[in-house]
């Protein structure tokens, strides 16, 4: 029983990081996105952009890879952890799409 009620909370505490993780990306990277296309000023806030997406990146692989190894340690909730991890790849396509705009604004 007290084995149990230790890995819901460490479920728990992981689908947290994972969903705030994914969702702070996202509203990070819009918001830098939304001030570049208003400003116009391509070096710095490109410059903020890059090291924004580097540190995110690894950031949210650890995070992935912490929920994929839970979701293999914890098989029984392996589905629920594996659509969590789905959340943090979700922002991959975004983020491409993100990149694309920027060059095309900067020719």
């Amino acid at each position: 029983m007290v084995n149990q009620d230790i890995s819901s909370r460490v479920i728990q505490r992981i689908k947290n990081v994972c969903k705030g993780s994914a969702l702070l990306s996202f509203i990070i990277g819009t918001i830098l996105l939304a001030i570049f296309l208003i400003t116009q000023k391509f070096d710095s806030i490109v410059t903020i952009g890059i090291y924004f997406v580097i540190i995110a990146f690894w950031y949210n692989l650890l995070i992935f890879i912490i929920t994929l190894l839970t979701a293999i340690y914890y098989w029984q909730n392996r589905i629920e952890l594996l659509g969590h991890c789905g959340l943090l790849l979700l922002n991959l396509p975004i983020a491409i799409g993100y990149f694309f705009i920027v060059l095309s604004l900067i020719d």
